[in-house]
C-alpha cells in the first residue's frame, strides 16, 4: 500500500499540472487573473507581488516587446521556492522581439533578494531573458542582500544603474550570473562575491568612471569566500575617464579560498589606457587584513592594458598559467607581477607562473614579462616573452627571495619592433575580435503579446490537485494505520483524483494508472 502511494505521489509531483505560469504584459490589466496570455496582468508591481507568493515550480512571465516602468520597487523573499522546486521570472512571446524591459528611475533597484533573519535562507530562483534599464545612473540592477542561495541570473541585460549586480552580505552562496550583458553602469559592473558562485559567459563594457571602479569587483563582505569561479567573460572599456581606461577591469579584495579566473578576454583599445588600468588583480584593498588562498588565473587573454596585466599579492598558493598578454600601445609595463602591491600579514608563497605568452612594446627601464619578488621564492617556468630591444628590459625580473630562482626554461625574445609586431602577434595566437552585443538605449513602444499558446489547457485546477496531493501525503505519513483505515481512506482519495483527471483527455495515460491503483486498493 505504501509503495502504491509513493508511486502516485511521484506521478503527480512530476506532472505538468503542478506548474502554473502567470503572464504579465504592458497591454494587460492588473485586475485580470494572469493565468493565460489572453488575460495577463499589466504592471511590474503586480508581477513582483505575484513572484513573491507563487508556489515552488511556478513562473511569472513578462511579454517580449513589453516595457514595465517601476513605480514602487519590490523586494523578493519567497519561502515556497527551493532548489528542488525553483521559481522562475522570465519571458514569453515572439523570440524575435526584444526582451521585456523593466525600467527604473530615481535610484530604484528592480530586483532585490533577501532572506528574513527569522526564516530559513531563501533559495531556488531563476531570473532569465529580461532587460533591466535605469534612466538615472543610480540604484542597483540586481541587489542580493543577505541569506540568499541558489539564484540563477541568465541572459539579462543590465544597463544604466550605479551598480549592475551587487552581492551585499556574507550569507549568500551559489549565485550564477551567465550569458548576460552588463554595460554603462556608473560605478561597478558587479560588486561583491560569494561562495560557490559563478560568473560565466557574460559581456561587460563601460562600467565605472575612475580608478576605484571596475567591470568586475569581487569583494568579500565580513567573511571568507570559497570556491568562486569567473570564467569565459569578455571585459572591455573598464572605468573610462576622459576616453581612457582608468581602473582595474577585474579586481578581487578581501578573503578568498579557492578563486578561479579562467578563459576570460580582458581588452582595451591600444593606447587608450592609463597606468592604473590593470587587467586582473587579486590583492589587498581594504583596511583589514586580507589573503587569497589557492588562486588559479589561467587561459585568459589580456590585450592593451596599462601598468600590470595580471597581478597577485598576499596570495598563499597561486597558479598563473597559459595566459596570453599582448600590448600594441606601448603602455603596459609588466605582464605578470607577484606581489603586485604591498602585502598584508600573509605574504605571497607557493606561487607558480608557467607557460604564459607575453608580448610588450614599451621601451622603459623596468619593463618585464614576469616580475617576482617578496618573501618566498617562486617558480617561473616555460613562459615566452617578447620585448622591445631595450637594455634594461627583462623577460623575467626576479628580486628579493626569488633573485636566485632558475629561469632557464623561459624563452626571451627582445626583438619586437613596429615592423614585426603583427607577425609576432600572429605567432603567439593573434588578436581575438571583440564584438559587443546590441545596446539597449531607450525603451520602445509596447508590442502586442502573441495569442497562440494556452498555458493551462486543463479544466482541473492546480488547487484541486494540490489539495488531493496533500491528503495523499498525510496518508503516506500515516501508512502504519490498520489496513482497513489506510486502504479505505486511500481509495476514496484516489477516486477523487480519478474523477478530476477524467475531465481531461490530455492525461488519459495518468488516468489509466490511477484507475488501476484505485482497483488495487479496494
Amino acid at each position: 500500500m505504501k509503495k502504491i502511494l509513493l508511486i502516485l505521489a511521484l506521478l503527480l509531483s512530476s506532472s505538468p499540472l503542478y506548474a502554473q505560469d502567470y503572464y504579465v504584459c504592458d497591454t494587460g490589466d492588473d485586475t485580470n487573473d494572469g493565468l493565460t496570455i489572453n488575460s495577463p496582468f499589466q504592471s511590474y508591481e503586480k508581477a513582483m507581488s505575484i513572484f513573491a507568493t507563487i508556489s515552488g515550480g511556478d513562473s511569472v512571465l513578462l511579454c517580449r516587446g513589453g516595457q514595465f516602468p517601476i513605480t514602487t520597487a519590490k523586494k523578493t523573499s519567497n519561502q515556497n521556492c527551493s532548489v528542488s522546486s525553483v521559481c522562475t521570472l522570465g519571458d514569453y512571446g515572439d523570440k524575435q522581439a526584444d526582451k521585456p524591459k523593466i525600467i527604473a528611475q530615481d535610484g530604484m533597484s528592480p530586483l532585490s533578494f533577501y532572506g528574513p533573519g527569522n526564516k530559513p535562507i531563501t533559495s531556488g530562483y531563476i531570473i532569465k531573458n529580461i532587460s533591466l534599464l535605469s534612466t538615472a545612473n543610480s540604484g542597483v540592477g540586481v541587489f542580493i542582500y543577505d541569506r540568499v542561495s541558489n539564484l540563477m541570473l541568465d541572459n539579462l541585460h543590465i544597463q544604466g544603474f550605479g551598480i549592475g549586480l551587487q552581492i551585499a552580505a556574507k550569507d549568500v552562496d551559489t549565485v550564477t550570473l551567465k550569458n548576460s550583458v552588463i554595460i554603462n553602469n556608473a560605478s561597478q559592473g558587479t560588486l561583491g562575491a560569494c561562495s560557490n558562485c559563478l560568473f560565466e559567459g557574460n559581456y561587460f563594457e563601460s562600467n565605472g568612471s575612475g580608478t576605484r571602479d571596475h567591470n568586475i569587483y569581487l569583494g568579500s563582505i565580513g567573511g571568507i569566500v570559497e570556491n568562486m569561479v569567473v570564467r569565459g567573460n569578455t571585459l572591455y572599456k573598464s572605468s573610462m575617464k576622459d576616453g581612457k581606461c582608468d581602473g582595474v577591469s577585474l579586481v578581487a579584495h578581501g578573503k578568498f579560498e579557492g578563486l578561479t579566473i579562467e578563459n576570460n578576454l580582458v581588452k582595451e583599445n591600444a593606447g587608450n589606457v592609463n597606468q592604473t588600468c590593470y587587467g586582473i588583480s587579486v590583492d589587498p584593498g581594504y583596511a583589514y587584513d586580507e589573503y587569497f588562498k589557492n588562486v588559479v588565473i589561467r587561459g585568459n587573454t589580456l590585450l592593451n592594458l596599462g601598468g600590470n596585466a595580471i597581478g597577485c599579492a598576499s596570495c598563499d598558493g597561486a597558479l598563473i598559467e597559459n595566459n596570453t598578454i599582448i600590448d600594441e600601445g606601448s603602455v603596459l609595463v609588466h605582464g605578470i607581477s607577484v606581489p603586485v602591491r604591498t602585502e598584508d600579514t600573509v605574504k605571497s608563497k607557493n606561487i607558480t607562473i608557467r607557460n604564459n605568452k607575453i608580448l610588450l612594446t614599451k621601451n622603459w627601464n623596468e619593463t618585464s614579462g614576469v616580475r617576482v619578488g617578496g618573501f618566498y621564492p617562486m617558480t617561473v617556468d616555460g613562459n615566452v616573452a617578447y620585448l622591445a630591444d631595450y637594455d634594461l628590459a627583462e623577460c623575467v625580473r626576479a628580486s628579493d627571495a626569488s633573485i636566485d630562482i632558475d629561469t632557464t626554461s623561459n624563452t626571451c625574445n627582445k626583438t619586437v619592433t613596429p615592423d614585426n609586431l603583427a607577425e609576432l602577434i600572429d605567432e603567439i595566437g593573434g588578436l581575438p575580435d571583440v564584438v559587443g552585443p546590441p545596446i539597449v538605449i531607450e525603451p520602445d513602444d509596447p508590442v502586442e503579446p502573441p495569442t497562440s499558446v494556452e498555458p493551462w489547457p486543463y479544466s482541473t485546477t492546480k488547487a484541486q490537485i494540490t489539495g488531493l496531493a496533500t491528503q495523499l501525503e498525510n496518508l503516506m505519513n500515516n501508512a502504519n494505520n490498520t489496513v482497513a483505515n489506510d486502504c479505505g481512506d486511500t481509495a476514496a482519495v484516489l477516486r477523487s483524483i480519478a474523477d478530476l483527471l477524467g475531465k481531461n483527455a490530455e492525461v488519459v495515460n495518468e488516468l489509466d494508472i490511477i484507475k488501476q491503483l484505485v482497483k488495487d486498493t479496494d
